[in-house]
């Protein structure tokens, strides 16, 4: 399920659907026109669904989703490319393990190559104790919900899907699907990933994570006892958010600016 608008997104939209089309056999890739102002290129073997007015980024995945008829499901942004034999990797590995609702894999940098930052590599050995991961993820985001990751189409509608929101809404989706199953983590690279603008940080983060707690509030499929832990939860929230998350990106641009220097000389 690809949600697309406006350029350049539009642009890039046939390489996306193109490398969706090459996972499996009989794709059925639906993609969600999110009221955009430049017209989509033509596309083979694709449903469109076309929204009259502006979505959020998250009620845009969620339309398509309501179009989809399929055991899981894989979310795509316009501009992200899958490589090839994704799929069939995760959803082997959601058949290998029946009590996971979602299986992610790794995520490479579009520009640079590199290995992105989620999943964190505290995720795979935590992934392992289901509780403990799944109120460490409410806490900070852990794993990924598009591009690289396969998930349980019911899971996801019984978990409300995404959030109604620009900002933060997979956060919300992971943090509801965590509490109702294994999250599933492999260590493969999955797709491509192209950044978009600046990250998220302050007041923007701080929304994002009371989008969280607001869902865990809401969701009747999340157990009392994390509710019960919704204070706990908002303060580590906030250590990620005004502590660890400003160290990790001074010591990660440090490390790119090493990296740049030694490129040049």
């Amino acid at each position: 399920m690809i949600p697309v608008w406006d350029a350049p997104f539009v642009d890039a939209l046939p390489e996306a659907v193109a490398s969706a089309g090459r996972q499996v056999p009989r794709p059925r890739i639906v993609v969600v026109d999110n009221a955009s102002r430049d017209p989509l290129p033509e596309l083979s073997r694709v449903e469109i669904v076309r929204s009259q007015t502006r979505l959020s980024r998250g009620g845009a995945r969620n339309l398509g989703l309501s179009r989809v008829a399929t055991e899981f499901v894989l979310f795509l942004d316009a501009d992200d490319v899958m490589l090839d034999g994704a799929v069939a990797l995760l959803e082997s590995e959601l058949a290998r393990v029946p009590d996971a609702v979602v299986c992610a894999g790794a995520i490479l940098d579009r520009v640079t190559g590199r290995r992105h930052r989620v999943p964190h590599r505290v995720a795979y050995p935590l992934s392992r104790a289901r509780g403990w991961f799944a109120v460490a993820n409410a806490a900070w985001s852990l794993y990924p919900s598009q591009g690289a990751a396969v998930m349980r189409t019911a899971a996801v509608r019984d978990a409300g899907g995404y959030g109604d929101a620009d900002e933060g809404e997979d956060w919300v989706l992971r943090a509801s699907l965590a509490f109702r199953g294994r999250v599933a983590l492999v260590d493969t690279p999955a797709f491509r990933y192209a950044q978009r603008g600046e990250a998220p940080r302050g007041a923007r983060l701080r929304e994002a994570a009371g989008r969280v707690r607001d869902r865990i509030r809401a969701d009747p499929g999340i157990p009392r006892w994390a509710k019960a832990m919704l204070p706990a939860i908002a303060l580590a929230q906030m250590w990620m958010i005004g502590v660890i998350h400003p160290l990790a990106a001074a010591v990660g641009a440090r490390r790119e600016s090493r990296v740049s220097t030694g490129a040049a000389s």
